[in-house]
């Protein structure tokens, strides 16, 4: 089959996935953005597929690239045995388990997940890095188009800010585009935030919403699981409230939906320290501190966080915690390194900075402050809690951006909500 005969393949069926999106109901709650959020994220993803593969220094992108055509050429060869490597993890023999990586424990790591995944993608489009690109790009941007979609249904005023927080915020474009693990992260965590919200607030979820919530919640599971086991609990808890507020009169007030939260967090924390086999905090904090040794002695030439004695113990974390989250939100500064990368993250940070600035003047002015909403709780509990998890185990500034894409899109969607933020998008007719 010639290359040119699978791309036009390949474009016709990204058209047609692109039409079918353009269809959905939900659509029609992203006009005016809608096209010009696609062609935003279709040309960062033709741009990052021929700077960063083509002209980039080797990356995770290029391991999985090259893993992924591996399993095609093994699916080419013996289509059993790639079946039983797909489904069961089922190595055919140790050469072939030592051609690829990330094979150790191949039922819990979620880089030979994904490298399975792209080889799926792969039988469609023949290896080519430049369509798989495309097509994790467009999952990517469907989740996050449809998360918007909700939002400006349920909260219309702060439909603007949506939009800009998840389709067009700089880093958030680059980061959830391509062949990456966070593509397909944030694709499928946008998803069930989104469904999350239909459900609590009693919309009703068409057939298709149904079909692809269980695929949803296992990809977002299989690529992040630590993500999920913060989200998925905090998204529960939120639907549940909203659903009793409606039965129990006592839960109209906002401080009556947080002592239900508190309580159920409390259950959490109980089936968690009971079921130590299963969920082993001991576990999640030797992870932690393994990932952010192993980071750091691949970030001491470079602009890194730099915390002090961080050890696997509770103490040591709650004690790093504000350094670990306020770098994680706010840094690398303007200035820390010259290079392009990092001159430009100053400068997104820098904005982040004056957004959080304005909106704690905001939030002192009686007459301009936000309405606080239980979502605006859960979601800065997010926020909080996993810009702590990305700064204490990740303290290279270069993976830091990469990975804050789990909670910088709410965070912006929060801070866009002040009424000084809604100010400066009204002066440039944003709004």
């Amino acid at each position: 089959m010639s290359i040119l005969f699978v791309y036009l393949i390949n474009i016709l069926i990204l058209v047609g996935l692109v039409w079918w999106m353009y269809q959905q109901r939900w659509v029609k709650e992203l006009k005016p953005y809608f096209w010009p959020a696609l062609g935003t994220k279709m040309a960062v993803a033709i741009g990052f597929a021929v700077y960063r593969y083509t002209y980039g220094a080797p990356s995770d992108t290029h391991v999985f690239h090259s893993a992924g055509l591996k399993l095609l050429e093994y699916a080419q060869q013996s289509s059993k045995g790639y079946l039983d490597l797909l489904l069961y993890n089922h190595f055919e023999s140790e050469v072939l388990r030592a051609s690829l990586p990330f094979t150790q424990y191949p039922d819990f790591t979620n880089s030979f997940f994904f490298i399975k995944l792209l080889s799926v993608f792969n039988l469609v489009t023949a290896g080519q890095y430049h369509l798989n690109n495309l097509y994790l790009s467009l999952f990517s941007f469907g989740g996050s188009a449809y998360l918007v979609a909700v939002l400006s249904r349920l909260f219309p005023k702060y439909k603007v800010a949506a939009v800009l927080a998840f389709l067009f915020f700089p880093s958030v474009v680059l980061w959830s585009t391509g062949v990456m693990k966070e593509t397909v992260m944030f694709g499928s965590m946008c998803w069930l935030v989104a469904i999350a919200l239909v459900l609590s607030h009693r919309h009703r979820l068409t057939v298709w919403g149904w079909l692809l919530l269980p695929l949803q919640l296992y990809l977002f599971i299989k690529i992040k699981l630590f993500y999920a086991a913060l989200l998925l609990p905090l998204l529960l808890g939120y639907v549940l409230v909203q659903h009793l507020k409606k039965y129990v009169k006592a839960l109209v007030t906002l401080k009556a939906q947080l002592l239900l939260l508190l309580a159920l967090a409390g259950i959490v924390v109980m089936v968690v320290m009971w079921q130590r086999s299963v969920f082993n905090p001991d576990f999640i904090l030797w992870n932690l501190e393994s990932s952010y040794t192993s980071l750091l002695q691949r970030s001491k030439n470079a602009p890194h966080i730099h915390l002090n004695d961080l050890e696997p113990t509770i103490q040591s974390m709650l004690l790093n915690y504000p350094e670990a989250a306020l770098s994680a939100l706010y840094r690398p500064f303007i200035g820390e390194s010259r290079k392009v990368l990092y001159l430009l993250s100053g400068l997104e940070n820098l904005l982040l900075l004056i957004l959080t600035g304005t909106a704690i003047a905001s939030a002192f002015r009686r007459s301009a402050s936000v309405k606080v909403e239980l979502l605006h709780v859960v979601l800065l509990v997010f926020i909080l809690a996993m810009a702590g998890v990305v700064g204490l185990s990740t303290p290279n500034f270069g993976t830091l951006s990469r990975y804050r894409i789990v909670f910088l899109p709410f965070l912006v969607y929060l801070l866009l909500q002040n009424v000084y933020a809604k100010r400066l998008l009204q002066r440039l007719r944003l709004l």
